[in-house]
Order: C-alpha cells, then structure tokens, then sequence
C-alpha cells in the first residue's frame, strides 16, 4: 500500500508543483492580487505535500535515486520558497525571471524522480525488449482481401465509395487539430493588438485544409508498399488500389495549388510560404527522408506539424512574433509524447514495415521513459509561452489539469507487463488520446483568453 501511494503522492507532487511555476508566471504578467494570493496559499500546501512525500520515500523501501530526489526537491523548494517570501517583504531585491527558472528547475528534477520511482517499482517486463528485426516476433499479417473481403456494389455505392477514398487520402482526422493550432495562432496575434477580418480566418483555415490533403495524399502515395505490410494501414486508398498512383499525384497536386492561390491572393504570401514549407516538411522531409531512417523521426518530424501555429500568426500580422514561435515549440516538444504511444500500440506493425521507430529498435520502457521526458519538456514550453503573453489563470489551470491527466496515463502504462497484450495497447491508446485531450484543451484555453477574455 505504501509502495502505490508514494507513487500517488509522486504524482500530486509534480502536478501541484507545475500549478505553482503556471501561476507563477500568470502572477508575473500583473493580472491581479487574486492570483498572488493563490500561488502562495498554493506553495504552501504543495510544500507539506512535498514533506510527507520525502518522508514516506524514506519509510519505504525505495530506491536511492527516489530517496535523493525527494530530498534534493525539498531542500530547492525551501530555498525557492525563502527566496520567494524575502521578496515580497522586500528583504532582498526579487527577480521574478529568475523564481521562475528556479520553479522549473524543481519541477523537472521532480518528475525525473517520478520517472525513477515507476520504473523501478515496474519490474523488468518481457515488452522492455526491442524489436531488433522485422521478422522478429512478428505475426504475419493477413492479405487485404481477408480483413476487408470485397461487397457488390450497385453505381451509387461506387460513386460513395469514390469519394470516401479521395476523403480518406486527405487524413481528415490530423485537421481538427490542426486548425485549432492554427485558430490559436491567430488569437496569439489578436492579443498583440492586430486586427482579424472574417475573410483571414475562412481562407487561412480553408487552405490550410486543402495543405494537410495534399501532404496526406503525398504520404499515402509514398507510403504505399509499406502500408501493405502493416495492420493499421493496410486498407488505405492506394495500398488498396481503390486510388491509383497517377490520380492520387493528381488530386495531391490540385489541393496544393488550390490552396497556394487561396493564400496568396486573400490572405499573404507569408503564409503561403509557410504552409508550402509545411507540406514539403511532412511530405518529403518527414516521409521520405526521416520516417523510413531514423529513430529520431518523430522529434524532428514534429516541426510539420507545429508550423500552423506560425501560419496562423502570420495570415493576421503579415510576420512571425515571439509568442507564435513559442506555441510552435510547444506542439514541438508534445508530438514525441504524443506519437510514442501510438508507436508503442502497434510496435509490431511498424517492425514488419520496417520502420525504425523508437519502442521497435529500443524497447517500450525507453519509449515510454521519453514520453514522459518529452511531456516534461512540453509543459516548460508551455509555461515559458505564459509567461511571455497575456494568457491567464484559466491557461495555467488547463495545462496543469490536463497535463496531469496524461501524466497519469503515462504512469499507468507501467501496469502492463506483456509484450504485444491488448491491455498494453490498451493503455497506450489511452495515453494517446490523452495527449490529444491535453493539447485541445490547452489550443481551447488560448482562443477563450485571446478571445473572449
């Protein structure tokens, strides 16, 4: 019982200190007594629950890394909590940069220690393995026909059918995420004191649409022998012949340029620019140079789809400020969390495509080690992206609400134990949606404060 609760009080531990640095850095933009107030009856109580949470790691039989980061944690949370309380009587002068960097500082050697507690109460599970091979624990998989057998159609159907296809080239399921990147943007430029027109938004969003088909189609069309060989993949558009090559180039093609001259004559040739950098990014430096090559494939990869927070920024200013960059960083830093745990659900599909993603060549344990350093690093960003803004109490408290959610998520995934099980799946399905959850509510949070605020 001690063992699950000091893993529990771990958690609390890290979320109540990312409340404080999130509040910390709305009360560094002025916006009022109230939330001073709450940061320190905060700190207080995060400061008893980093006690009894150093107390508890000594009662038990934990490991030494848990042991001295508990201590380490709390002997930099009394110090930044002196130093916080000289300022405010104005016993010594206040840098309120510096708090902060001492804040995150604490909460990044917190959740190193969280990491070092699960993974040493997780045992060594038979899925730590890698993958070293595609044919290396791989069952095969069924020919296309097996999993969807063909149906007559009559006209209609086909024509349905037709058009369901060319839907699914575009990966409609990547654009409500996407748009709401690019939303955020926008609202990041409105709270500079730009001006928005309704024409910006619906052309800006329109051809940012018609952008992520082409670049969809562009992956399906190379993608296509590869997803043959994966589950996941293997009824796509072209890897079934319901498209052919030719005509998904085509339609790629179209929804590029369609979308080139929306931008360029209603909006900017910035932004143009930049959403043509944005499936060129996805297309051919993600798909064709990184995916199929290295393990390092989804953190450099995520630089295309961070780029509509810069699009967005850019269709309302004409320019590229300061605080679009930084939300960029943010959906940088969250799409290894992210995506990993999509790797880890179908690790085995992507040997036998012979993808070289990260639980495949190092084992889930790794993985799951980097989603939470990566989630980690996501929350800083988005910290360092409140600080510099207007953003408010309700952003800080979206981030670290949610943010504890996929945190949770993470943590539970060192429950499962059996290679290729469905509850390891499971459970990273569960993180992966999460982080979805985690990143539209943080995009939702911005667009109410620039918004509506």
């Amino acid at each position: 019982m001690d063992r699950s609760r000091l893993t529990a009080l771990l958690i609390w531990s890290v979320v109540g200190t990312y409340l404080l640095v999130a509040l910390g850095a709305t009360a560094a933009t002025g916006v009022g007594s109230a939330v001073v107030f709450v940061h320190h009856a905060s700190a207080v109580a995060v400061g008893i629950l980093l006690t009894v949470t150093t107390l508890l790691a000594h009662q038990t039989a934990t490991s030494r890394g848990v042991r001295i980061g508990t201590i380490a944690v709390l002997i930099t949370y009394l110090v930044q909590a002196g130093i916080g309380l000289a300022g405010q009587t104005e016993m010594v002068p206040f840098d309120g940069g510096l708090h902060l960097l001492g804040g995150i500082a604490v909460f990044t050697v917190l959740l190193v220690t969280l990491v070092i507690r699960v993974e040493t109460t997780a045992g060594v599970p038979s899925s730590d393995d890698s993958l070293n091979g595609p044919d290396d624990h791989v069952p095969p998989i069924a020919s296309t026909e097996d999993i969807h057998p063909p149906a007559p159609e009559n006209g209609s159907d086909q024509v349905r059918d037709r058009v369901r296809a060319y839907l699914e080239l575009t990966k409609p399921r990547l654009m409500w995420l996407l748009c709401l990147l690019a939303l955020a943007g926008m609202g990041l430029a409105v709270a500079t004191g730009a001006k928005l027109s309704g024409v910006t938004v619906v052309v800006t969003l329109g051809g940012g649409i018609l952008a992520i088909g082409a670049a969809g189609t562009f992956n399906h069309v190379y993608e296509r022998d590869r997803d043959r060989k994966m589950r996941r993949t293997s009824d796509r558009p072209i890897a079934t012949d319901r498209v052919g090559v030719q005509r998904a180039i085509g339609f790629g093609v179209a929804l590029g340029i369609v979308s080139m001259a929306m931008l360029v004559v209603f909006v900017n040739m910035l932004t143009a620019a930049l959403t043509a950098a944005a499936i060129v990014y996805y297309a051919y430096v993600y798909t064709v140079l990184l995916k199929p090559t290295t393990r390092w494939n989804t953190v450099i990869g995520g630089g295309s789809g961070a780029l509509p927070a810069l699009i967005g920024y850019a269709a309302v200013t004409g320019s590229i400020g300061l605080s679009a960059v930084l939300l960029a960083l943010v959906v940088c830093c969250w799409t290894p969390a992210h995506f990993y745990n999509l790797a880890i659900a179908h690790r085995e599909d992507y040997a036998r495509a012979e993808y070289p993603m990260l639980p495949v060549v190092a084992g889930v344990r790794t993985a799951r080690q980097r989603i939470l350093a990566w989630l980690g690093v996501t929350l800083i960003a988005a910290v360092l992206l409140g600080a510099t803004t207007d953003l408010g109490v309700l952003y800080a408290l979206t981030t670290t609400v949610f943010g504890a959610l996929f945190v949770r998520s993470v943590v539970k995934q060192y429950d499962i134990d059996q290679r290729g099980s469905d509850d390891e799946r499971a459970a990273a399905y569960r993180s992966f949606y999460a982080s979805n959850v985690f990143l539209g509510a943080v995009l939702v949070a911005i667009l109410v404060e620039t918004f509506a605020l």
